[in-house]
């Protein structure tokens, strides 16, 4: 199909035109650090794509074609992905009324976490247990996927039973079993049985499913345990990649061929609130299992690969968790537009507890509305032809392929697990992104940025602890969950415990000087940087206003110009009239000798050390962590 000439009546656009005119507004600061900006795995993102920038591209523009970036099917199916409802009650009767609630209200398909070491979920304690939590669910068209960590070879022993009980032919069930030793160990520090007994169960459970059960797959890929401990997209899709090829090697020394193994597979990765990035990390994901499929003999099962994604947990918060909705509704868009076969939305309540019938709804919701009122999955891969995301995906996948190649040089993912280097790799990356939340380079709503201390609580119960994992056969280092917003909560609840112990929460002393115009940006900084730590702020006009009573906190906000020639003086008064600690709004530049020398004993701006202020500031107000 020829070019169409849409803009040629206009002058044709060229690089360094607009280079010199970009130069000209930034007036003389550098282009790569004003408008350049690194993802964590060092990849860059510039403000402007052209048709130069196709490398890597798939020239074809159509899916079901090498390198399959585009998708593994060439039709739009419908449903366009599965809506898969999560349900981690403890309660045979509980789990059985969410799921039919679940499906009745628009999900196709339910997770079931299985409780375990280190999870959560439904306790298999009878044999009749998970007959009683499915009764009345139509098998044979919502499948049933567990996730069951350490329990799954138990687990699906009892999945078969209720199918044959129910009368659903073998070749109707559906569903998966969810095998996944690796993953299971990197999460929970081990495992029951030594690594080549476990790997051998996999494989055990992937021919079973192989011959009996065709649309059933026995193996799951899952790289959110990488995410959620903090790692990188490239490190998240090269520890998909490392883990397949172990088990693809596994199933084959079962006597599974490459081909009938990567069919028993379902890959699962998380989406987060970084919409582009979570579409192309998909995209790559099919890329780099299409490449291993090509190299491996197994090409020809790539129509039935499934591709599941779930929002990530590791972006949840418990502070104004209603914004929890605004997060999983864009990772839900990231992992429709990005070509997942099935979604799981959390429910915006799952960091503070179990999640309730309203909770549950809004997460499918999201769902049934992107599906049948936005019409995401009307188009396959929508993002395709953006030079952006192209760019962005080619440059993602090479970068975990090279991580990947890494893992495969210390011997594979069970060495790689086994030696430490995949946990100090995701360790590193979560350090970056916490020094990020801490630093206020990196904002999350109703945390560190527009904190709601005002907030209506939200009340649920609150999740069992779950077992540990005792007398295992092998022992690595466990991958913790990493919440960004964690730090955040446990001054927030500190903050908590000394409302309901003083009826208001403790306060800071805005000391405001000049005009509103001098003050006003800088004291709603400071406002919002404080309640980021449950401290509520008093404000001041000048510095004879202050009150020790009202707080032995203080900080001065004002304009560079007012800072000059009042600043000192109104710190040297503050201080005398009691207070304990004086902070000032703003980066002081030349002077901060003379400011530290009035009494300033801190300065607050993005890039400061917010956790470490917030805690010196609930040091002298008097606070203990909760």
């Amino acid at each position: 199909m020829s070019e169409l000439p849409l803009a040629e009546e206009f002058p044709q656009a060229d690089d360094e035109i607009w280079r010199a005119l970009v130069d000209k507004a930034l007036k003389g600061a550098d282009f790569d650090k004003t408008l350049v900006s690194t993802t964590r795995d060092g990849l860059s993102i510039r403000p402007l794509y052209t048709r130069g920038d196709e490398t890597g591209a798939d020239s074809s523009g159509t899916p079901f074609t090498s390198p399959f970036i585009r998708g593994f099917g060439a039709n739009v199916s419908d449903p366009p992905w599965n809506i898969r409802q999560l349900c981690a009650s403890t309660d045979p009767a509980q789990t059985n009324s969410a799921i039919l609630e679940d499906l009745e209200g628009g999900a196709t398909a339910i997770a079931l976490q299985i409780a375990g070491p280190g999870q959560n979920g439904l306790k298999l304690s009878s044999a009749d247990v998970l007959g009683r939590s499915l009764d009345g669910v139509a098998l044979d068209l919502a499948g049933v996927w567990l996730e069951a960590g350490h329990g799954t070879a138990a687990a699906a022993s009892a999945l078969q039973s209720v199918w044959s009980k129910n009368g659903i032919d073998d070749d109707k069930a559906i569903g998966g079993f969810g095998a996944d030793p690796l993953g299971v160990m990197a999460r929970t520090g081990g495992h029951p049985l030594a690594l080549e007994q476990a790997q051998s169960e996999m494989a055990g459970m992937a021919v079973l499913t192989h011959e009996r059960y065709p649309q059933v797959t026995a193996v799951l890929v899952d790289a959110r345990p990488y995410h959620g401990g903090g790692g990188s997209e490239a490190q998240e899709l090269a520890c998909l990649c490392a883990t397949v090829v172990a088990y693809l090697r596994a199933m084959e020394d079962a006597g599974l061929s490459p081909q009938d193994g990567l069919a028993q597979v379902e890959f699962a990765l998380a989406c987060d609130a970084d919409m582009f990035a979570n579409i192309a990390k998909l995209r790559a994901a099919r890329a780099l299992i299409a490449r291993i499929a090509d190299v491996s003999g197994a090409g020809d099962a790539l129509p039935g690969v499934r591709l599941h994604a779930m929002t990530s947990f590791r972006m949840f918060s418990r502070l104004d968790p209603h914004v929890n909705i605004l997060r999983t509704t864009i990772a839900s868009a990231a992992a429709a537009l990005g070509g997942a076969t099935s979604l799981t939305t959390l429910p915006f309540t799952f960091a503070i507890g179990q999640p309730d019938a309203f909770a549950r709804r809004i997460a499918r919701n999201i769902q049934i509305i992107l599906q049948e009122e936005s019409s995401l999955g009307a188009v396959l891969d929508p993002a395709g032809g953006s030079w952006f995301v192209e760019d962005h995906t080619h440059d993602l996948a090479a970068k975990a392929w090279k991580l990947f190649q890494d893992i495969e040089a210390q011997g594979g993912m069970a060495q790689a697990l086994a030696k430490g280097t995949i946990q100090a790799m995701i360790s590193e990356t979560a350090e970056k992104r916490a020094s990020g939340m801490a630093l206020g380079k990196e904002e999350m709503t109703g945390v560190n940025s527009f904190p709601n201390l005002g907030e209506a609580k939200v009340d649920t119960e609150p999740h069992p602890l779950p077992d540990d994992l005792e007398d295992p056969a092998i022992t690595v280092e466990l991958i913790p969950l990493r919440r960004p917003a964690e730090p955040f909560e446990v001054l927030r609840a500190a903050s908590d415990a000394w409302l309901e112990a003083h009826k208001e929460r403790p306060k800071a002393a805005l000391i405001t000087l000049g005009k509103t115009g001098d003050h006003a940006e800088r004291a709603t900084y400071a406002e919002s940087f404080f309640a980021a730590g449950g401290i509520e702020t008093v404000a001041a006009e000048n510095g004879d206003a202050y009150d020790m009573s009202v707080s032995p906190i203080a900080c001065i906000c004002t304009s560079d110009d007012v800072l000059k020639s009042d600043g000192a003086k109104t710190a040297k008064a503050i201080k005398k009239a009691g207070a304990e600690r004086i902070y000032m709004a703003g980066r002081p530049g030349d002077l901060r000798k003379e400011l530290k020398a009035s009494g300033v004993d801190g300065f607050i701006h993005q890039g400061c050390d917010m956790i470490g202020t917030l805690e010196e500031a609930h040091d002298v107000l008097g606070l203990k962590p909760r």
